[in-house]
């Protein structure tokens, strides 16, 4: 079958994408590499604005089910014991990636979307004028239009040779789930010499536990029984969190190399969403939120394209145009916090002085997201502490 559009990647962004473009009427092919459900290397902190989505895409009374947790706090720490605390702007959400990517896909496959798990890509051939060939471990797909959805670093980024794939960063991240403390309602990011991170309650009750350091944090003694580098415990609020801790997940999900420069919203004629067109930091928790709405942004070009009312190139203009309108001033702000919060002087001074002027701290965390939809988020808020 010739496809509409084939989305490679059923993450956030790659399923909220063939969801909408099936609700069009669209012949959709969504791919992917792993066998679902799968955990995946995430914060799992959803921004509220995500509500809106989920309603648009027909999972929130699925979340609302499931027990998304609901966070109200912010509460931030360093090594040398500067501290603030704060509310967030609206209710926050922790759900693990397990469950949400689950959601979407099902609902992908319930508007007949083509939903392909346990599919490597093997390289793309072709452009918007002709139409593009995927291969895969499993044959040959074509389609007119092509969503790179693969996410922060894949092999497939180096089959394609893009620009930023040869580029080395120093950044790596791991994430495993934790019992053995209560943080309530509230994520806590908490600074170490060369990184950070972060906790958070998902849906079962566990602590998502994910921190981002400097490669040379990893060579490190970690924690026998934790596996914990032991800069973490530099930071006492951190350390203390640890020593009361047991951990969940068999294993630690990890990636190396994880760069937040912009990595393109095309390469050659290949439309990228999600982390695959770009990554804001960590620290900012807002990259789920960013996944579900650059989804958003696309379809309605890619729409247009397939229905002759834009052509190749207006399309690529035109998108590109609306991510970076939406998002470049969020990741420009989250690269500084991330240079800043990543070296114990700085983190020092920027926690302390949001600690004396607490409309800093508020304004610095409502600039690194979306803007909520009011209605929606304070209904679903409800329902979820119910």
């Amino acid at each position: 079958m010739n496809y509409d559009a084939i989305a490679i990647g059923a993450g956030l962004s790659g399923c909220s994408a063939a969801i909408q473009l099936a609700k069009l009427g669209y012949r959709v092919l969504l791919l992917e590499q792993s066998h679902y459900p799968v955990h995946k290397l995430c914060g799992e902190f959803l921004s509220i604005e995500v509500t809106e989505a989920f309603e648009n895409l027909g999972v929130l009374e699925r979340v609302r089910k499931v027990g998304a947790h609901p966070i109200h706090r912010a509460y931030l720490t360093t090594s040398s014991g500067a501290s603030f605390r704060s509310a967030l702007p609206s209710a926050a959400l922790g759900l693990s990636r397990y469950q949400l990517d689950l959601m979407l896909f099902q609902r992908a496959q319930e508007l007949h979307v083509d939903c392909q798990d346990n599919t490597k890509v093997l390289g793309v051939v072709g452009n918007l004028q002709d139409g593009f060939t995927v291969n895969t471990s499993k044959g040959d797909f074509t389609g007119r239009v092509v969503l790179g959805a693969f996410g922060k670093r894949s092999p497939l980024d180096r089959t394609l040779n893009r620009e930023f794939i040869q580029k080395k960063s120093p950044w790596i991240a791991y994430k495993g789930h934790f019992t053995g403390v209560d943080i309530g309602d509230a994520i806590e990011l908490h600074s170490f010499p060369n990184g950070y991170c972060g906790l958070s309650q998902i849906e079962t009750g566990e602590i998502n536990v994910c921190w981002i350091a400097h490669e040379r944090v990893m060579k490190e003694p970690t924690h026998k029984d934790l596996g914990i580098p032991e800069s973490l415990a530099k930071n006492p609020v951190l350390a203390d969190r640890f020593h009361n801790m047991q951990r969940v997940s068999t294993s630690l999900q990890g990636l190396s190399q994880i760069t937040f420069a912009l990595k393109g919203n095309f390469h050659g004629d290949i439309c990228m969403i999600g982390d695959t067109a770009g990554m804001i930091t960590p620290l900012c928790g807002d990259g789920m939120a960013m996944a579900l709405r650059s989804a958003e942004i696309a379809v309605p070009f890619v729409s247009q394209f397939l229905e002759h009312q834009l052509s190749a190139i207006t399309f690529k203009q035109q998108y590109a145009i609306a991510w970076r309108k939406e998002f470049q001033t969020r990741l420009q702000l989250g690269r500084f916090m991330h240079n800043c919060f990543v070296q114990p002087p700085l983190a020092n001074i920027g926690v302390s002085l949001c600690q004396m002027v607490p409309a800093l701290g508020n304004w610095i965390i409502g600039a690194t997201r979306g803007k909520p939809n009011h209605l929606v988020s304070y209904d679903f808020a409800s329902n979820a502490l119910s």
